[in-house]
């Protein structure tokens, strides 16, 4: 699998986000928002995840250009929410995984054990993933609601943390530097 590193992404950068978010198939905008939203409606959403930076945390996994292929989304209202979404032509390789692994870790580490996620009852690849995880979900009227509790962080949580946040930040300054006129981007 070529695109394994995850990082966090930096507020200044949650436009790509927006990018990403209006590059979902029809499906895709389904399973992320339980509606395939418009553009307009996107737009609407990221005015307040950017006006609201502080409120929120994003991680990403990049093409060789930059550019969003997967996003986790930590929303931070009393506990934590979590989204995530996949371009269709890289979802089935496990991006979804990494990214629900390093947004676990990163609350775990910020102390946000507890929250919830809502997924249609039809999304099985999140359903998947909640139960790798032990997070408990409940279906009712078509929506399945995710319960999250998460463990204490070790310190094997607080090696990982930094080692993942470092690795991220690595590989995002070599495309970056490989790319020097992206620079400016």
């Amino acid at each position: 699998m070529p695109y394994q590193t995850v990082r966090r992404v930096l507020p200044h950068e949650y436009s790509k986000y927006r990018s990403h978010l209006k590059l979902l198939d029809t499906e895709s905008k389904i399973l992320r928002f339980s509606n395939a939203l418009s553009d307009s409606a996107i737009d609407t959403i990221c005015d307040r995840f950017e006006a609201n930076a502080d409120q929120h945390v994003l991680f990403a996994i990049e093409n060789d250009q930059l550019e969003f292929i997967a996003v986790g989304h930590i929303a931070l209202r009393d506990g934590m929410e979590l989204a995530f979404s996949v371009l269709k032509e890289y979802q089935g390789q496990g991006l979804g995984n990494l990214l629900m692994k390093r947004c676990i870790t990163h609350c775990r580490t910020h102390g946000v054990l507890k929250g919830c996620m809502v997924c249609l009852s039809t999304n099985n690849v999140i359903k998947h993933l909640c139960k790798k995880y032990g997070i408990h979900i409940q279906t009712q009227d078509g929506d399945t609601l995710a319960d999250i509790e998460l463990d204490h962080p070790s310190l094997a949580t607080y090696v990982e943390e930094a080692a993942v946040d470092n690795l991220g930040m690595l590989d995002y300054l070599g495309k970056r530097l490989s790319k020097p006129w992206s620079i400016f981007a």
